[in-house]
């Protein structure tokens, strides 16, 4: 883990309040596709640290990236308010919510804007052609929240073995390619009818994560053991 001061290259808008904010990273700096880093903002004259899940790979080089649903909280307005070309604290890397094909297949469930650590997961598989086959459910409220969506359309033209399922939650009208309602037992079993074999990754807000894990559990009586989770708090 090292303590860095990186500087701010370019903010990404995917949708309303959905942004991208990369930073400038030297090729030295290693990471690995899952992890998270902590970001620490000067606010009202304290040291704020807050952890961010990285949404880039380590097979993007030269920059480090993370993916964030912002609010009107005091931490997000700041974060707003970050100018392009300043340095600031970011440490990393840390978590182990991690793959790098040590597993020769794998699932993953996900709610919103926890995508982010998936999307470093498959795209490095994908950049380093790992043979492993992956099955990502990810759940949104509606189709503009459905966030890397194209990223994952061109990994999946790239990289026969991966497999994307959309579900959404809150959506009136069908959507060409997404699926309507919430990720359930039936749902897995239908999409990964092998899901037996698989450890399950989920990540996602913390009722998401638990209700996923219950399910995984009590109707697909998966192990403990093989159940990899990470939260994601809002702020």
């Amino acid at each position: 883990m090292e303590n860095l001061r990186l500087e701010l290259i370019e903010v990404i808008t995917h949708c309303c309040d959905v942004k991208t904010f990369r930073f400038e990273l030297p090729e030295d700096v290693p990471y690995i596709p899952g992890q998270y880093l902590v970001l620490t903002l000067d606010i009202g004259g304290k040291k704020v640290p807050k952890a961010f899940s990285i949404s880039s790979s380590p097979t993007e080089k030269g920059y480090i990236e993370f993916t964030k649903k912002v609010s009107d909280s005091q931490f997000s307005r700041t974060l707003e308010s970050l100018e392009i070309g300043r340095a600031y604290d970011i440490r990393m890397p840390m978590g182990k919510f991690t793959f790098e094909g040590e597993h020769p297949k794998a699932a993953f469930l996900s709610g919103g804007i926890g995508i982010t650590p998936i999307r470093s997961i498959f795209k490095y598989a994908t950049d380093m052609r790992l043979p492993s086959h992956l099955v990502l459910l990810y759940s949104s409220r509606t189709p503009e929240y459905l966030i890397f969506r194209n990223d994952f359309s061109v990994m999946q033209k790239a990289n026969k073995n991966i497999k994307v399922i959309y579900t959404l939650t809150h959506c009136d009208e069908r959507v060409e390619g997404c699926r309507a309602g919430y990720i359930d037992g039936d749902m897995v079993k239908n999409e990964v009818p092998d899901y037996s074999e698989r450890p399950f990754y989920i990540c996602g807000p913390p009722g998401m994560v638990d209700g996923m894990s219950s399910m995984l559990l009590k109707k697909l009586s998966i192990p403990m053991q093989h159940i990899i989770t990470e939260d994601f708090l809002g702020y």
